[in-house]
């Protein structure tokens, strides 16, 4: 079932539908304004002629209520109805009445709800509230109801005076029904035009932003068809103008010209680096084979010399046995520094504790001293590449030795993660090319082959571990190695 997704309209669409969105809520704010403003005027309006009616019946209500005329107040209030309110410019009048100043009903235009000489009483609280308005006020004033509604209404207040003695005031109440049809027919005519313009509008927009899209249509277009096919066969975008879209399809076209050049390039570098990987693949695997060759070749000629030694033979068989099998394991996955990376293998603790006995047999009688120390709990598993990287850097401490140096491996388990340190009393490093010791092929041994050190290094990373050295000329070197591991208990 299709979703609904506006995240991948085009552009054109979403332009279009910007633009539609702007002028019809421009339009339709516009349109609530004058809307308001009309409304507001026609009650203003209203007000002004509840007061003129209110004012034509002060003119003679305080000699009538000084004579007590009740019933010239009364017909004062009736004749100002005799009007119909369907002729031009009336209003429906709601109520009208004069009160005196104690708020006592002198005349009301329906007697029988509000019987003469007593107190006016209002039907709930915002009739008490108007009626506290109109009773303290003593100046004309206009009190209406609130909102847009058919049934509000505009009521004129006229307090009189007898010899500037305040005797009462006269409320006329005016309706807003007929504003309401008016207000609400303006309304519906100002929407309609409105409406109209918003589509217009709309129309207009969505050709202009085509217009302006169309380029950058052809620029996806054209990146589509770059993804289909060689970029060789991208045929250049025509431009027209010389706006900024049409200029950004000028520089699209020149940068596909360059990518299709570079893209030859790549392609006669590519096979050029297929040569070169071949190369440095074949180089590594050498260089692996020969670490653990070196120390196999050692425990033959140790056995040759001494053939009836039982010891040496139960001490140098088993590292024989072990070498052939990483020899035959490096052979079968033709890895170099990508080697193993893809392995997830554990092995024993004992593998690295017998690389003791394989790097000792290398040194033969080289008078090196090799101090070890394993803390790792011996019935727990580790990653089987820690295997070549212990092997790697014990082998470059062996080499960089002279005679009666020292050799001190350690390793140990610091939360989640592994250590390593193999550290000697060497010659050291010098500063100026420690930052190369992981670079591929580089090397300061006359028949070094540069992979060693670099092989760890990706081993390491591919663990997420790191690894440092710390070395000064003359004062040795330690390199240090922290993996994260989850060791497992032993079968």
């Amino acid at each position: 079932m299709p979703t609904f997704n506006p995240s991948s309209w085009s552009l054109a669409v979403k332009l279009s539908l910007t633009i539609t969105v702007a002028v019809a809520v421009v339009g339709f704010m516009i349109g609530a304004v004058m809307i308001v403003q009309d409304w507001k005027r026609f009650h203003d309006v209203l007000g002004e002629k509840a007061l003129l009616l209110s004012e034509s019946i002060a003119i003679t209500t305080p000699k009538a209520m000084l004579r007590n005329d009740h019933w010239s107040l009364y017909l004062s209030l009736k004749n100002m109805t005799t009007r119909r309110p369907g002729t031009k410019g009336g209003h429906e009048i709601i109520t009208a009445m004069i009160l005196d100043a104690e708020g006592r009903v002198q005349a009301h235009l329906h007697p029988a709800n509000n019987p003469m000489g007593l107190p006016f009483l209002p039907e709930n609280g915002f009739e008490q509230d108007l009626l506290r308005q109109a009773m303290n006020a003593r100046t004309p004033i206009v009190l209406s109801s609130d909102g847009f509604s058919k049934t509000g209404f505009q009521e004129g207040v006229i307090p009189f005076f007898a010899d500037q003695k305040y005797m009462g005031v006269i409320r006329v109440r005016l309706s807003v029904a007929q504003l309401y049809e008016k207000a609400k027919n303006i309304a519906i005519i100002i929407l309609a035009l409105i409406f109209c313009f918003v589509i217009i509008g709309s129309t207009l927009g969505t050709m202009v932003s085509r217009r302006m899209v169309k380029p950058l249509t052809e620029v996806t277009r054209g990146l589509e068809a770059v993804g289909r096919a060689e970029m060789t066969d991208f045929t250049p975008i025509p431009v027209n103008e010389k706006d900024e879209i049409n200029r950004l399809s000028v520089t699209f076209n020149q940068i596909m010209a360059e990518l299709a050049e570079k893209k030859m390039l790549e392609e006669e570098i590519a096979m050029s680096e297929k040569l070169v990987a071949l190369g440095r693949i074949t180089a590594g695997v050498a260089h692996e084979v020969n670490n653990p060759l070196a120390g196999l070749l050692n425990c033959i000629d140790t056995l040759r010399k001494n053939p009836d030694d039982k010891e040496l033979i139960d001490r140098y068989l088993p590292v024989i046995d072990q070498g052939l099998h990483r020899i035959k394991e490096i052979v079968h996955n033709l890895l170099v520094g990508l080697k193993i990376e893809d392995g997830d293998q554990t092995v024993s603790v004992e593998h690295i504790d017998k690389l003791h006995d394989l790097i000792t047999a290398e040194i033969e009688d080289r008078n090196i001293e090799i101090i070890w120390q394993n803390d790792i709990n011996k019935n727990l598993h580790i990653p089987g590449k820690l295997e070549q990287i212990v092997c790697n850097l014990l082998k470059n401490a062996a080499e960089i030795l002279p005679n009666d140096g020292t050799i001190i491996f350690r390793m140990y388990q610091d939360g989640p993660y592994l250590n390593i340190d193999v550290s000697d009393n060497g010659p050291g490093i010098s500063s100026n090319i420690r930052n190369q010791l992981f670079d591929p092929f580089f090397t300061t041994k006359p028949n070094g082959s540069g992979l060693g050190l670099w092989i760890v290094y990706r081993l390491i990373q591919n663990m997420g571990g790191v690894i440092e050295v710390i070395s000064e000329k003359d004062q040795g070197t330690t390199f240090h190695v922290a993996v994260p591991v989850t060791t497992t208990q032993a079968a």
